[in-house]
């Protein structure tokens, strides 16, 4: 069951995905089956155009496969058929397919997605999603999307977490790249607030982490005419997206 989504124009990325179709929506309500394509559309479309990556762009189809829990245990990219490929802007030339297709993998990867509706579970108590895309990435990024990248490596990666959820990160450092202060907060995902656990643990190791950064080493850090900087980034993190780049 394919539904279309109209093209949609992002800050730094043009994504434009089919209807997700589900192997296992026969069961599934009208509502319920719409809910979910758009909650997964909107993930991939957000994940895809976060990609801390250079010029993209081309056509592929995703398969990637969600557990009962809604993590991803398979993730698989490749050439879309024709029908997509010429959904392509205008005068937008593809880039190498092979690097598209590990750029969309690894995504796929770090994305924290909707809750799968039981009704769509398999036997194995599994789901799996075919994604069409059009990804166009250009070659200039925002330099946001590095620092959330730098945040998410310096803080996060090797955390042992629990839940799901978005860690948001404040921070007031002076020329040399010292952090004078740092308050991390963490909260629910907007797309899995059932699976967010505050943990004072967890916030207090981040705490400490960031007042320790060099922030020099972090993309696009400017300091104002007092020689002092101070910046905002938000970092998604999930189980499955520990020890990840």
């Amino acid at each position: 069951m394919f539904k279309t989504l109209s093209p949609v124009l992002l800050i730094t990325a043009f994504v434009c995905l089919a209807g997700c179709k589900s192997h296992s929506s026969s069961n599934v309500d009208e509502q319920t089956l719409k809910t979910f394509t758009h909650d997964m559309q909107q993930a991939l479309i957000r994940s895809i155009a976060m990609a801390n990556t250079g010029e993209q762009a081309g056509a592929v189809l995703l398969k990637v496969t969600l557990d009962r829990h809604s993590a991803p245990i398979r993730c698989e990219s490749r050439r879309a058929p024709l029908t997509y490929e010429l959904k392509m802007p205008a005068g937008v030339m593809p880039t190498n397919l092979k690097g598209l297709n590990t750029l969309v993998e690894a995504q796929c990867w770090k994305t924290i997605y909707p809750v799968v509706p039981k009704e769509m579970l398999d036997e194995n108590g599994e789901v799996e999603v075919l994604a069409p895309m059009v990804v166009v990435l250009p070659a200039q990024r925002h330099s946001a999307i590095a620092q959330q990248q730098f945040f998410w490596e310096s803080l996060l990666r090797d955390q042992a977490v629990t839940s799901i959820g978005r860690a948001s990160v404040y921070y007031e450092a002076d020329a040399q790249g010292h952090v004078e202060g740092c308050l991390v907060q963490l909260y629910p995902h907007p797309l899995r607030r059932d699976a967010f656990r505050l943990d004072g643990n967890l916030q207090a190791q981040l705490n400490s982490r960031c007042m320790a950064l060099d922030l020099r080493k972090m993309p696009g850090y400017v300091t104002d005419e007092r020689g002092l900087a101070s910046g905002y980034s938000e970092v998604d993190y999930a189980p499955w997206r520990v020890g990840r780049p």
